[in-house]
This record gives structure tokens, C-alpha cells and sequence, in this order.
């Protein structure tokens, strides 16, 4: 069978409401040289029935019915049997601008002989415009189109040769953000990309199944997570960690940040998953910044926004999971609010704007996850955060020179006989007990020098390492 001039692969799960609009926009071309690769994923309503109807009237339509495993490889089983010149990828809610889109993208793509063409589109009625900086794609902005743009593959027509000139693409199965590992593939590995400036492609956001459309969950954690591991392991691959790794660690830190602050649900697995995956990414994060803290990278709005303040203590706060990180991660919000507030010599119009985005930011801090486990570390009913704060406190001791293990297990014989942990048996029963830590360090008179300490139930060495120092030096 010859080729066609363009493949448009479909994947298809439960949109038997939008489905006909997405076929019609895809059948009444004015290119008719085409293949329409319809991909099944498991829908459970009409919608293969619909698929099925337009097939009898279509010899161009071919169907695949396979189980669910998810958008992202499902666009991989229609590429691996696709045969056009040029590769489309739509999504089976959405639909094309005109009836010539077909023919104009195939002549302006022969024509500048590209390997990956992106297009503009729109949003329901409203033309998008955050594609006018990238008409040309240079040294100067091909990292914030890389990693910092839409990732999804319906607004970009490949090269079909392009695309098998390589083995391997990363579609993966089941995972929500599949679109991310594809996009950064293709275009770092294109040898040339182009644009062409019309409106091809109609999103539709009204549908609810979209994720921008969905509640925010426990999954959408989980799963950006694992794509953020999949793009890092496709730069190391490529070679291209290091050329690319300020805009690698703030996409990471930026997509986890965003979903887990969003998220409607909440355990400890979560807090672990992020957790872990940090650590996995620990040496390039680190690196970066390393860099950020030598000489900070101050972002515009027409540079790459690169690592800020708060984006730091984001990292920080699951790589410590560290009480006064936390909050200090909380104090930035805080910051904003109070320059907010501070309204002297301003109209009344920009007095209750400032009221109005404080509210935002209080709204939004109440409701982040970061916000949350602050709060849940002062509560002793978190039993979970309350082994992660024991844990802090436990290396905070480990590290000081204020606690003696030798002194500690030859005043303490019933410590030593019973083999336990010297460190962990003073944080839990020995100053509550009365028994000190060091020659040098009398928790006893620290307790009743203050009072106040004594009170809140904080181990009077983890109190003094943490607060009691800085108010000697201000006192000195």
C-alpha cells in the first residue's frame, strides 16, 4: 500500500459526546490523502460503536480495540502501524480549525522541510497567543519551548522519517502528563524546527474529563512524579542533562510543587513519594542550586524563570522534612502579604486590589499541602510527620557536639544494659527524666532558666541547638 501524505492517530476513550465533532472536523478535509488511525483505549460508552459507523462510510478509518492503558501509548500503537508521510496527533474531543488545515500544514511543512512544525491554535473561542515568541526557534528560546511550553503533540505535525530514524519513544501506560517524556524527546532530537503562523487546532476545555477540568488528587502526585524520573532519565540518555539542567530542576520542582499544593488528598505515601523522588534527583537539583546561590538567577518575563526563593525551600522542605524549613517555606507567602498590607499614600482602587490578591495568597497558603504539613508537624496526633520531626531532632543531636554517647551510657547504666539508643533515649524519656545529654550541657538549669521551654515540651538541647544559641549571640 502506497503511503499517505498524513496520518492522523486518535486516540479514543469514553467521548461519545465530542467524537463525531472530532471525526467530521478529520473526514471532510480537503486533503484526502490521509489515514485517520482510530485507537480504542477501553471506552465503556458508544464511543467504538461511533468509531464503527464512520469506519462503514470511510475506507480511510481504521480501528484499533485494545484495553485501556492510556492516552500517551495509545498514540504509540497508532504511530507503530501508521503509514503517511507526516505524523498529526489529535485528541478525540477536540477538533480541527477549518477543512483545509490538512492541505496548508502538508505544503508548509514541504516546504520548509522540517522534521517537527508547530501550529497556533485556540481555546474554544479564544485564539492562543503564548506561540508568537517561538515563530523562529534559536539558541535564545529553545530551552523555555523545550521545557517550559505546552508539552501535548496536537499542536505539532512530525516527519514521519524523523520519527524513525529512532527506536525507542516514551509513551508511557496509564500515567496522566504522559505528554511531557514525547514532547522533550522530539525536540531536542529534531534537526530543525519550524512554525507556521495559523490556527489549526481547537482545544476544548469544557470537557470534564481533561485533567485541567479534574480534582486534583493523590494520583496526579504520584504520576508527576514518575514522569518528571522519565524525562531526567531521557536527558541522561540523550546527553543533554547537563545543557539543559536549570530548565530540568525548575520544571521538576515547578510540576511536583504545583500538583501536590493542589492536591485534595492527603497520607504519608505522599509525602514519601515526593520525598524520594527529590532524592533520586538530589545530585542535579543540588548542582543547580549550588549555581542559584552563587550568583541568583533573576527571571523576567521574557527569560526562562528559573529557581526562586520559594522554589528552593519546596525542595528542601521534603529533602529535610525539617520543622523550621517549613516554615520558612510558609514565611515567603507571608512576606508578600505583608507588602500588601502596607498601603500608605495609595488610591482606594489599589488598596482594594491589594486586599483582594492578599486574600488569594492567604486563600491559596491555607490550602497548599506545604502549608498543611506545617501545620500537622505541631500537632502531637501526627503520628506520621511527628517520626520525621523525631528524626530531624535525632540528627540535629547526632551532629552536636552538646550530646556525649560515652557520658551519656556511663551515667545512665540501665541505657546501657538495655542496648538502646543513647540519643534516641534522651529525646524520648531522658530529659523528661532529669538526665543530661554532656558535661557541657545542663538541660535541667535550661529548663529553668526558661520556663517557656519547659511548658511546650520541647527537648530542652533540641530548643537550646535550634533557638538558644541565636538568643545568646543577640544578647552578646
Amino acid at each position: 500500500m502506497s503511503n499517505s501524505k498524513i496520518s492522523v492517530i486518535i486516540p479514543v476513550y469514553n467521548v461519545e459526546k465530542y467524537l463525531s465533532e472530532c471525526l467530521d472536523s478529520i473526514v471532510n478535509q480537503t486533503l484526502k490523502d490521509i489515514e485517520i488511525i482510530c485507537i480504542n483505549d477501553g471506552s465503556t460508552d458508544n464511543s467504538l460503536q461511533i468509531l464503527k459507523e464512520y469506519a462503514s462510510k470511510d475506507t480511510r478509518i481504521k480501528i484499533i480495540d485494545k484495553e485501556n492503558e492510556g492516552q500517551g501509548y495509545a498514540r504509540k500503537v497508532g504511530l507503530d502501524v501508521a503509514n503517511g508521510e507526516y505524523i498529526l496527533f489529535c485528541d478525540s474531543d477536540d477538533y480541527y480549525f477549518s477543512n483545509d488545515v490538512f492541505e496548508k500544514l502538508y505544503v508548509e511543512i514541504k516546504k520548509k522541510k522540517s522534521e517537527l512544525m508547530i501550529f497556533r491554535f485556540s481555546f474554544g473561542n479564544k485564539i492562543s497567543n503564548s506561540l508568537d515568541n517561538y515563530k523562529v526557534i534559536n539558541k535564545d528560546n529553545k530551552s523555555k519551548f523545550f521545557f517550559h511550553l505546552y508539552f501535548a503533540p496536537w499542536f505539532k505535525i512530525y516527519k514521519k522519517s524523523f520519527l524513525d530514524r529512532y527506536t525507542e519513544w516514551c509513551f508511557p501506560k496509564y500515567l496522566k502528563f504522559q505528554d511531557m517524556p514525547f514532547h522533550i524527546q522530539s525536540c531536542i532530537r529534531a534537526e530543525s524546527i519550524s512554525y507556521f503562523d495559523k490556527v489549526c487546532y481547537s482545544y476544548r476545555e469544557d470537557n470534564p474529563t481533561n485533567i485541567t477540568n479534574s480534582k486534583i488528587g493523590k494520583k496526579h502526585v504520584e504520576n508527576i512524579c514518575e514522569i518528571i524520573l522519565l524525562v531526567y532519565d531521557i536527558l541522561k540518555r540523550e546527553n543533554k542533562i547537563f545543557e539543559y539542567e536549570k530548565e530540568f530542576v525548575y520544571l521538576a520542582i515547578d510540576r511536583i510543587k504545583l500538583y501536590f499544593d493542589s492536591a485534595m488528598y492527603y497520607n504519608n505515601d505522599l509525602i514519601l513519594k515526593v520525598k524520594t523522588t527529590f532524592e533520586y534527583l538530589k545530585e542535579v537539583i543540588e548542582n543547580v542550586i549550588k549555581e542559584y546561590d552563587k550568583q541568583p538567577l533573576l527571571s523576567n518575563k521574557n527569560d526562562f524563570p528559573y529557581l526562586t526563593k520559594d522554589y528552593i525551600l519546596f525542595y528542601k522542605l521534603f529533602v529535610k522534612l525539617d520543622l523550621e524549613v517549613i516554615f520558612e517555606y510558609i514565611d515567603v507567602e507571608k512576606t508578600i502579604i505583608k507588602k500588601l498590607q502596607n498601603s500608605n499614600n495609595i488610591s482606594i482602587e489599589e488598596h482594594n486590589r491589594r486586599i483582594q490578591e492578599q486574600d488569594l495568597i492567604i486563600k491559596r497558603l491555607q490550602n497548599s499541602w506545604s502549608y498543611r504539613i506545617g501545620r500537622l508537624f505541631t500537632y502531637p496526633l501526627s503520628i506520621p510527620l511527628e517520626f520525621f520531626k523525631f528524626i530531624s531532632d535525632y540528627n540535629l543531636l547526632k551532629k552536636s557536639d552538646l550530646f556525649d554517647i560515652e557520658y551519656y551510657l556511663a551515667n545512665n547504666e540501665d541505657v546501657k544494659k538495655a542496648k538502646m539508643n543513647p540519643i534516641k533515649h534522651y529525646l524520648k524519656f531522658g530529659w523528661k527524666e532529669g538526665r543530661n545529654p554532656s558535661e557541657k550541657f545542663d538541660g535541667n538549669e535550661y529548663l529553668d532558666q526558661r520556663p517557656d521551654v519547659r511548658v511546650s515540651g520541647i527537648c530542652p538541647l533540641v530548643h537550646y541547638i535550634k533557638f538558644g544559641i541565636k538568643d545568646e549571640g543577640e544578647d552578646g
